[in-house]
This record gives structure tokens, C-alpha cells and sequence, in this order.
């Protein structure tokens, strides 16, 4: 009768032992579960933001393009927006040749110093400099022009939207 009562009671203590550890583990699995549906909701919204940055990269990239090609911003200062935003349109369209072109004035301008230290120089570092931008710009001009027009372009083929980006102003 005692050993009958013992394993009884040892059966009991098991079935508790096996119970309490399959509540636990019910516990960890409705938390990595959680864990799981968090990651995915900030993954879905990481795609988001990333998305819209894409199109409002897209979309400045179109105003800068056709600026460049009506002349109103400068083909280096253009080229170095165009090349930094290209970096949030992902690896295909970023090295697609027509934005290759972009990043190639602007590294070959990148030696060239800019706000405080473009102050601090002289006016003959100045000339020098401004020179030897303007070479660079020449012999690139056909290029940039050529792939800001197919930007426009291709904004224009894919949309059908003709109405300008900006008017001009000052100029008849």
C-alpha cells in the first residue's frame, strides 16, 4: 500500500513537472510569436519609408534634371545632387550609365574645396580652381545633358504628366 501511495504520488509530482514546463513553453512560444509579428510590422514600415524615399528621390532627381536641361542650375552643382540622390534608388537604377554620368563630374570635382574652406582661398586658388571645374564640365556637358533628357524623359513616357515642374521666372 505504501508503494502504491509513493508512485502515485511520484506520477502526480511528473504530470505537475511535465505540465509546468509545457506552460513554459507555451510561454516562449506566444512571445517569439509577439516578437515575430513586431519585427514583421517594423520591417513593413521600414519598406514604407523606404519606398517614399525612393520616390521623393525620384521625384527631385526628375526637378533637377529638368533644370539642368533649361539651364537653370549649374552642371556641377546639379550632377552632385543628382549623384547623392541616386544612392536612394537602389543598386539597379543607381548604376545604370545615366547616372553614372552624375557621379563621375562629381567625383572628378570633389578635390575642389566648398563653403568655408572655398572662403579661405586665394583669389588665384579661385581662378585655378574655377578653371579647371569649367574643363571638367565641358568635357562632360554633352554627357549630363544628354542623360537629364532621358530623366525627363522617361518621367514623362511612364507619367504622361506635361505640366511643368517650375516656371521660369525673370527670363522671356
Amino acid at each position: 500500500m505504501m508503494s502504491s501511495l509513493i508512485y502515485i504520488t511520484l506520477i502526480l509530482i511528473s504530470v505537475l513537472i511535465i505540465s509546468l514546463l509545457g506552460l513554459y513553453a507555451f510561454a516562449l512560444y506566444v512571445r517569439v510569436r509577439e516578437k515575430d509579428a513586431q519585427q514583421k510590422k517594423s520591417a513593413n514600415t521600414l519598406s514604407r519609408e523606404l519606398a517614399k524615399r525612393q520616390v521623393d528621390a525620384e521625384n527631385s532627381i526628375r526637378v533637377i534634371a529638368s533644370a539642368l536641361t533649361q539651364g537653370q542650375v549649374g552642371l556641377t552643382e546639379g550632377a552632385i545632387r543628382i549623384s547623392k540622390l541616386s544612392l536612394f534608388l537602389g543598386e539597379r537604377l543607381q548604376s545604370s550609365s545615366q547616372y553614372q554620368i552624375f557621379s563621375k563630374l562629381a567625383e572628378d570635382v570633389a578635390h575642389i574645396p566648398i563653403l568655408e574652406n572655398w572662403k579661405k582661398l586665394s583669389k588665384l586658388e579661385k581662378n585655378n580652381f574655377e578653371q579647371e571645374k569649367k574643363i571638367i564640365e565641358e568635357n562632360l556637358r554633352d554627357s549630363i545633358l544628354s542623360s537629364a533628357q532621358k530623366i525627363v524623359d522617361f518621367y514623362l513616357k511612364n507619367t504622361g504628366d506635361k505640366s511643368p515642374l517650375f516656371h521660369q521666372v525673370g527670363k522671356k
